[in-house]
């Protein structure tokens, strides 16, 4: 008997997930449900394509035809509502579906703070293509936006509105921008190259105030940030809302090494999900587990592997990589290595000022453990394998 697959979800991890369910079972059902209009795109470029010319269609990962030649079945603007492990049902804003083996892969929403005001016209979050094309209808030349967020979609944002015209300013609550990903002097490098933009760090939202429209943004210190709308990128929740008690659930769907969660013939991947308490909420990650969860529902046996949890930033403005412990374990002894672009006088660049980068290590007993680079990204691949290799450097 042929099996049925149900996938909710088409972002990366959902589309991973059916390949590799198809890859092992050539017989079985596959629909796949999004409530989105439109057909999967790579949801990273909402920010990192031009914001101008911004277009779905332009990133869609899968064409009409490869769901028609995988027979998949894709419904679009169809929302799950419910899902029932007992009776094994799928409920939607449509129909009710029945399976066999079902994969959760409903990525995450935006979270926003509680602050009085994030309710009023001209906020906005970035998780969706409606979201950018709702913000491209609020821009003019002149705009005054606040960002509301400095870590990578906040600055992505923040940098293609000044690209275009917008007087920016990014307000940070942690001392820092990207506290987590790199450390104080890759901050502040940061800041110096993105001079066009007003980054304050430290601070604390009181308000959004406007009569009906978002006009400031207050400050609990009472600095007051005029602006025409505001971006909050303030980080992701998991979307769990349709799903039973009996799936276990912390900040995110708990989930083994083979994407099982915690019920049986219920697996999970992506920016929904969590393994070892760890979400990192990235593209490499949705992708590796979406694949092992659809290997595992057809009946394989599949460890999930290891995946890149670097971080990269790329645009005209600002280039910026970060991976590893940026000397942030207090038992630990670091040594520090700095390298530039003087350093490697030999190297060619078609335009010289593309070849200009900083980059820092940390070292410990020997063994880079992290690194950082701000401008050329050339070494990036070189830091990566050096940073995963057990190997001593060779300074």
């Amino acid at each position: 008997m042929n099996k049925k697959y149900i996938i909710i979800g088409a972002g990366i991890a959902g589309l991973s997930a059916a390949k590799a369910i198809r890859e092992s079972d050539k017989t079985g059902s596959i629909d796949m449900f999004t409530s989105e209009r439109n057909l999967p795109y790579s949801r990273p470029m909402l920010t990192k394509a031009p914001f101008i010319s911004f277009n779905p269609e332009n990133w869609t990962i899968y064409k009409e035809e490869w769901f028609e030649d995988n027979r998949i079945v894709l419904h679009v603007g169809e929302t799950v509502d419910k899902v029932d492990v007992e009776t094994k049902g799928v409920t939607t804003s449509k129909d009710t579906y029945s399976y066999d083996k079902l994969i959760i892969a409903t990525g995450a929403e935006s979270f926003v703070p509680p602050f009085s005001g994030r309710d009023k016209k001209g906020v906005f979050t970035i998780r969706r293509a409606e979201d950018i094309i709702n913000i491209k209808k609020s821009y003019k030349t002149d705009t005054k936006a606040v960002v509301i967020g400095g870590g990578v979609i906040g600055l992505e944002a923040a940098v293609e509105l000044a690209r275009y015209g917008a007087s920016v300013t990014v307000l940070e609550s942690m001392p820092y921008l990207m506290m987590r990903q790199i450390d104080n002097e890759i901050s502040d490098i940061i800041c110096q190259k993105l001079r066009n933009i007003d980054i304050h760090t430290g601070i604390q939202i009181q308000s959004i105030d406007g009569d009906g429209q978002a006009e400031s943004v207050t400050l609990a210190d009472g600095r007051v940030f005029p602006c025409d709308l505001v971006i909050a990128a303030c980080g992701v929740r998991a979307a769990v809302s349709a799903l039973p008690d009996s799936i276990k659930i912390q900040r995110a769907i708990t989930i083994d090494d083979r994407c099982r969660t915690s019920v049986t013939d219920v697996y999970a991947a992506g920016d929904c999900a969590e393994y070892n308490g760890i979400n990192y909420a990235l593209w490499s990650q949705a992708m590796a587990q979406g694949e092992t969860a659809g290997k595992n529902a057809a009946g394989e046996d599949t460890v999930l592997k290891s995946y890149d949890t670097s971080l990269v930033m790329n645009s005209p403005e600002l280039s910026l990589f970060a991976l590893g412990d940026m000397g942030k374990n207090p038992d630990l002894k670091y040594e520090v290595n700095y390298l530039t672009s003087a350093d490697f006088r030999s190297s060619f660049f078609v335009n010289p000022a593309q070849g200009q980068f900083f980059e820092k290590q940390y070292i410990v007993d020997g063994k880079l453990v992290g690194a950082a680079i701000v401008g050329n990204l050339s070494r990036m691949q070189e830091l990566k394998d050096k940073i995963s290799s057990t190997e001593v450097i060779d300074r």
